[in-house]
């Protein structure tokens, strides 16, 4: 992912903690009060800083969220990269069950972030919310599928996988965001990798 360009880069090891103590206390007052209603001056106060310290390395709110993004993102991405490489070596539907749990459980580590992403923040259709996330998952799937559905075209396969990187992305956001209390979500995601297995291979 391209770095966010900032006013200021941090060097010294006192301005990266800084820029840590503003970006945890980002996170902080996206959770409580959401992006809308987040500001520079808002921060600056949980970060217990000055505005014109927070201002020395980042313009507005929107520069801070999009270090936030991308921190966030890259986090996410290592946690799945550990599960894919963990899923190489168990059964298919235990490596697809593996990789949907920590997908599920990461988002939920970043919910204040993704959330914000998913209901606030202007970037386009929700399906398109975490492009960096989609197309990790779906190298993993496309690996998965190679080996197990050996019987179906190329064309058929693209257009699964195509499919189910919406439906397994968009399913783990409702599971770590929205799911109702009466609702297991282990068993949510027992029904998540279960569809994904099954839609993957079954025969057109």
């Amino acid at each position: 992912m391209t770095a966010v360009r900032r006013r200021k880069q941090p060097v010294q090891a006192r301005s990266r903690a800084m820029v840590d103590q503003i970006l945890a206390a980002a996170v902080q007052v996206l959770g409580e009060v959401g992006y809308g209603q987040m500001s520079t001056n808002r921060i600056a106060e949980e970060a217990e800083v000055s505005v014109g310290s927070l201002y020395r390395y980042f313009a507005d709110k929107d520069e801070v969220f999009a270090e936030l993004r991308q921190r966030v993102t890259d986090a996410i991405m290592a946690d799945l990269t550990d599960a894919i490489t963990d899923a190489a070596g168990v059964p298919p539907a235990e490596g697809i069950r593996s990789v949907v749990a920590t997908l599920v459980s990461s988002l939920q580590r970043h919910e204040a972030v993704i959330r914000a992403l998913v209901n606030e923040v202007p970037l386009g259709t929700q399906s398109n919310v975490l492009p960096e996330i989609e197309r990790g998952l779906a190298q993993f799937t496309r690996i998965y599928a190679v080996q197990q559905a050996r019987h179906l075209s190329r064309a058929e396969l693209d257009a699964r996988i195509y499919l189910a990187m919406g439906i397994t992305l968009n399913s783990c956001l409702r599971i770590a965001l929205e799911r109702p209390a009466d609702l297991d979500e282990d068993h949510l995601i027992d029904l998540v990798a279960g569809m994904l297995a099954l839609g993957l291979v079954a025969p057109t």
